[in-house]
């Protein structure tokens, strides 16, 4: 696994930051879109505080709230920053279709963050425990406000990692993807159990990760198999 690495890595030769422009190099100039998305989104929240539309479905009141599906929330974070991290550095094409899913689906969610300002006030005004989880939960809501959440970039993000595992050499094996497709699912589940998204949120980002993938990603699966029908 060491020795393919060291073959894989795509900075072999990287000596000054100016390299960064070399034709191998600048694929890694691609992160700095995610770098805007993220200001675009904050910026977003802030905007539409106080004038946003409630989202919210009768499904919102049965589902309970639950403080330990907060575990798999805050996976997220690490689960599409380490892909993201692996792909530019040992899988530069599977990086690039990556990030083409991310500027295709984000920059879907955000023009509709600022078009149609959504919120949520589904946060509990009491805890039926107090436990680590219940911290992490209050830690969330303190951090972050309840607005810009139709479509959830949480179930869109989620599912881009589990696209580009499919697509990688690395982590598409049997075991490797079912593990990913799992958190994919709990960390797009959690968001509701939470209470940081409506149920709508999830229904709503699932026609943007549709056409993520189908513009993204689909072209180059059915190459691959279009190639071992051929091969056989």
């Amino acid at each position: 696994m060491a020795e393919e690495l060291k073959r894989d890595w795509a900075f072999a030769g990287f000596q000054r930051p100016r390299d960064i422009f070399k034709p191998q190099y600048r694929h890694a100039l691609l992160l700095l879109v995610m770098l805007g998305f993220i200001g675009l989104f904050f910026l977003s929240e802030k905007l539409a505080l106080g004038r946003y539309h409630i989202v919210h479905c009768d499904l919102d009141d049965i589902i309970p709230f639950n403080e330990y599906f907060i575990i798999f929330y805050i996976i997220w974070y690490p689960f599409w920053i380490l892909m993201l991290l692996y792909t530019v550095c040992f899988e530069v094409p599977t990086f690039k279709r990556l990030m083409y899913y991310y500027m295709l689906t984000y920059g879907i969610a955000l023009t509709i963050f600022f078009v149609w300002p959504s919120g949520h006030d589904l946060w509990p005004k009491s805890f039926p425990r107090d436990n680590v989880c219940t911290w992490l939960v209050k830690s969330i809501y303190a951090a972050d406000e309840p607005a810009s959440v139709f479509p959830s970039e949480h179930v869109i993000g989620a599912f881009a990692v589990f696209f580009a595992a499919a697509d990688s050499k690395r982590f598409s094996g049997k075991l490797q993807i079912t593990v990913i497709g799992f958190l994919a699912i709990m960390i797009s589940v959690s968001i509701v159990f939470v209470k940081q998204h409506s149920a709508l949120d999830i229904l709503g980002a699932a026609p943007v990760v549709a056409l993520g993938y189908y513009v993204c990603f689909y072209p180059e699966h059915h190459r691959r198999k279009q190639m071992k029908k051929h091969e056989q």
